[in-house]
């Protein structure tokens, strides 16, 4: 019979045992394997509970501010003890139970507005909270086992926990995930298997205008009666357009009989344009799925004016283009990060309706099959954290290498060309100098032994670890951006706007076939004593290069940015993090404006996955 140990957890002190968390509502006496390691730490959360209970005691006294509280604050969750500790292997929280059976997997998902992964206990207290959690559907047992890489009888595999832990929390209506395993009571050469989720709010609006006096209204539900599946649609209104009212639609269902494929399908009437299609994809999730991939098929009519690249060049026309883009790979298993991985795709575009082109212009629009392939040695794994990009939510950060080899050919209307790729990727955390990630890539076509589209890209990025300022933390975030092109076709070119290359730019002149780009951001998480409401305020610099060359007026422009800002997050808040920002332009582009205020829900991204994706033309596809 296995030893044990008798651990005593005092009321408001909080159990570690690997992941996983407990905290008794009183003394209390458990009994664990005598190997066990463990941590227990006191609950510092006493003084925020009096506080909200101060408020509570007024706001009680009038039924609509008693409703608004119970409303917005809702229980508070435990201490987590791991939140500001530097990141670990996302498979060292499983490596305790390695070899152990697993006896039974259960299923819970906390409530919508007010639960939380770290604490089932948690519900809401108000009567909306409490009426709009029983409205939700929350996401169906069947659903979460069919992304789980591990059965009941299993043997523990830190690996795939790990990974099925990650896969779910990847789910776009997934806010958090964990998967938590404790010992069979019963049976210590047993585990049992707690796989614990919390939804978001599956439902979205979309109210947006352009500059051409185009309006549309429309809604998502991405997490279908906790099916998993999405739907879309939306209306389209300009009186200056023909037609003048006009619809957009989407239907996805995610892990089609648990094959991990994604099945869309998708059409369009409007001003815009027609468009219709439908796509599989399969995407590289695990070292354990062998086979991956994408098709995708569409007819698109374009029926707006196009504009290129900043005056580039501009015309009327139409387009009418059938297309279909249908790559596969194999994953070859070295070790259980390790993998060789080879991918062919077939890219076909027959237009009907087109501007002129030419052999070195609107390339784009050239009539061609497109045929490459790619191998590829990588090694990819990922380390879970907190307190990088958001507040209190796990984060999976990915850190490994890619080296990548691409050999096609294009058979166009005006010839056959080959093409040459290369990717360079490679990722580390350091506890000492913080998180590092490079990738390099190049590509270029030849036809007669002449090259043209040649490309040179290159991205840099950083973070510091947790600088311990006393009663705050913060780090630093740095990104880095180059991309030159060498005897590049119109309309191809790159922009400061797009990937937060310089955060909040517009206007024109900002593109070109040279560009390079450097910003940073130094972000300071705020102290506890703030009764539970964490505070992030922000400052951030940024510096960007864009030339354009291969025009009759060219340009080589150079723009700073500087602002700063606010996110708060607060798990007692329904509505959870907010970012209040401003940016500063000395000198704005043309038509762009010197300052910029910013009101979101969203947290910024940062992680580049050095991940096998489809084989592409590096920097133009």
């Amino acid at each position: 019979m296995a030893q044990t140990k008798e651990v005593r957890i005092k009321k408001n002190q909080v159990l570690v045992i690997a992941d996983s968390l407990y905290i008794p509502k009183k003394d209390t006496t458990i009994s664990l394997p005598k190997d066990t390691q463990y941590d227990v730490y006191d609950n510092n959360y006493i003084l925020s509970d009096n506080f909200y209970d101060s408020i509570y005691k007024v706001a009680k006294k009038n039924r609509v501010t008693k409703e608004l509280f119970d409303l917005l604050i809702t229980n508070r969750t435990a201490r987590d003890p791991i939140e500001n500790k530097e990141p670990k292997e996302s498979e060292s929280f499983f490596e305790p139970f390695k070899g152990k059976t697993i006896s039974s997997i259960n299923y819970t998902s906390v409530d919508l507005f007010g639960g939380s992964v770290n604490d089932t206990t948690l519900k809401a207290t108000s009567s909306i909270g409490k009426l709009t959690n029983e409205l939700h559907k929350s996401t169906s047992n069947s659903v979460l086992k069919k992304h789980l890489l591990f059965n009941e009888g299993d043997e523990v595999n830190p690996f795939d926990l790990a990974d099925s832990e990650r896969i779910i929390r990847s789910l776009p209506y997934i806010e958090d995930a964990r998967i938590i395993l404790t010992y069979d009571p019963q049976n210590l050469g047993s585990v049992r298997a707690d796989v614990i989720v919390k939804d978001r709010f599956p439902w979205t609006i979309d109210l947006s205008s352009d500059d051409n006096d185009g309006y549309r209204a429309g809604f998502t539900n991405q997490n279908i009666l906790g099916t998993g599946n999405e739907f879309g649609v939306g209306y389209l209104l300009n009186r200056n357009e023909i037609p003048t009212h006009g619809y957009d639609a989407h239907y996805t269902i995610r892990n089609i009989k648990n094959s991990f494929i994604d099945g869309t399908v998708f059409v369009s009437d409007n001003y815009l344009g027609k468009s219709k299609g439908i796509s599989f994809t399969r995407n590289f999730l695990s070292p354990n799925i062998k086979y991956f991939g994408e098709a995708t098929f569409e007819h698109v009519e374009p029926i707006r004016d196009l504009i290129f690249a900043d005056s580039l060049y501009e015309k009327d026309f139409e387009i009418d283009r059938k297309s279909y883009d249908v790559w596969a790979g194999k994953s070859f298993k070295i070790s259980q990060r390790k993998s060789i991985n080879a991918a062919l795709r077939l890219q076909h575009d027959k237009f009907d309706e087109r501007p002129q082109v030419q052999l070195d212009s609107n390339v784009i629009y050239h009539n061609h099959h497109f045929l490459v392939g790619a191998i590829s040695y990588n090694k990819i794994n990922f380390l879970k954290a907190k307190n990088i990009l958001s507040f209190n939510i796990t984060e999976d950060i990915p850190v490994g290498f890619l080296y990548s080899i691409l050999i096609g050919k294009d058979w166009t209307e005006f010839g056959e060309r080959d093409y040459r790729g290369i990717q360079m990727s490679y990722s580390v955390y350091n506890n000492r100098y913080g998180y590092f990630l490079t990738n390099f890539e190049s590509g270029y076509f030849t036809m007669e032994d002449k090259r043209s589209n040649q490309v040179y890209q290159f991205d840099g990025r950083h973070f510091t670890p947790l600088f311990d300022l006393g009663a705050a933390f913060s780090r630093i975030f740095t990104q880095f951006h180059y991309f030159s092109g060498n005897r590049l076709s119109i309309p191809y070119s790159q922009s400061l706007a797009v990937q937060n290359r310089i955060r909040s730019i517009e206007g024109n002149q900002i593109r070109g076939n040279k560009l390079v780009s450097l910003t940073t951001e130094y972000v300071v998480f705020q102290p506890w004593y703030f009764y539970g409401f964490r505070f992030a305020t922000y400052g951030h610099l940024g510096v960007g290069n864009v030339q354009e060359t291969r025009i009759e007026d060219p340009y080589n422009k150079t723009y700073f940015t500087m602002g700063g800002g606010v996110r708060v997050r607060n798990e007692s808040l329904v509505f959870n993090t907010f970012e209040f920002g401003i940016s500063m332009f000395p000198n704005a582009p043309t038509e762009g404006k010197f300052f910029y205020f910013k009101v979101s829900l969203s947290t910024p991204q940062f992680f580049q996955s050095p991940n096998v994706r489809k084989p592409k033309i590096v920097g133009l596809d």
